[in-house]
C-alpha cells in the first residue's frame, strides 16, 4: 500500500509539468517528420523548459545581489568586488 501511495505521489509530480509542457512549448503539434524528428521535438522542449526554469533562478540571484550591493551602500560598509 505504500509503495503504491508513494507512485502516485511521484505521478502527481510529474503530470503537471507534462501538461505544461504540452501547452507551453508546443508538444501538441510536432513539424518534424519521423520517429528522430519526435526525439528532436521533446528534447527542444525539455531543454526549453529547463533554461527557463535556470533563467528565473538567474534573476532571483541577481536581485538578492543587487539587494545587499545596497543594504551595504546604506549602511556605509565598503565591499570590493574582485574581477576575474
Amino acid at each position: 500500500m505504500a509503495l503504491a501511495r508513494k507512485r502516485f505521489s511521484r505521478r502527481a509530480g510529474t503530470e503537471p509539468v507534462i501538461c505544461h509542457l504540452n501547452s507551453d512549448h508546443r508538444l501538441k503539434r510536432n513539424f518534424l517528420k519521423g520517429f528522430a524528428g519526435d526525439q528532436i521535438n521533446l528534447i527542444m522542449a525539455a531543454v526549453a523548459f529547463k533554461f527557463i526554469k535556470w533563467m528565473r533562478a538567474l534573476i532571483y540571484w541577481l536581485k538578492k545581489l543587487k539587494q545587499i550591493k545596497m543594504a551595504l551602500k546604506i549602511t556605509g560598509l565598503r565591499y570590493n568586488v574582485v574581477a576575474a
